[in-house]
């Protein structure tokens, strides 16, 4: 019985995880938009991605999408903490950083969850 209850919080954990890349990747989608007045592809790859992943829910998948997310969030955060190092914090600058270093806690979220999911019947 505790383990279906824990099952239900690593499954929740991957959603949330899934919502918030696909938060990040449509507020980048509709300000490009309405700046540039263009369609950032990587945005719109990002949101299928991860829309048709929280659809299905695969645990390989998730595997293989928190660890790309994790080495992109690790060097985003890493050009992030360089930008603070030039030009100094600011609002920009700290939101970034942010963003970055909440890329690498919901992608090791993705990773922990396929770890308990799977390894759960052992």
């Amino acid at each position: 019985m505790n383990e279906k209850k824990g099952l239900l919080f690593y499954e929740v954990m991957a959603l949330v995880a899934y919502g918030y890349f696909i938060l990040i990747a449509l507020a980048s989608l509709l300000m490009i938009f309405y700046l540039q007045g263009n369609i950032n592809f990587v945005a719109t790859a990002v949101i299928l991605v991860f829309g048709i992943q929280a659809k299905i829910r695969h645990k390989l998948a998730n595997l293989i999408i928190g660890v790309l997310t994790f080495a992109v969030s690790i060097f985003f955060s890493l050009e992030c903490l360089s930008r603070v190092h030039s030009v100094g914090l600011n609002l920009f600058t700290g939101t970034m950083t942010s963003i970055a270093l909440g890329g690498i806690f919901f992608s090791l979220m993705l990773i922990l969850s396929y770890t308990k999911i799977s390894f759960k019947d052992i």
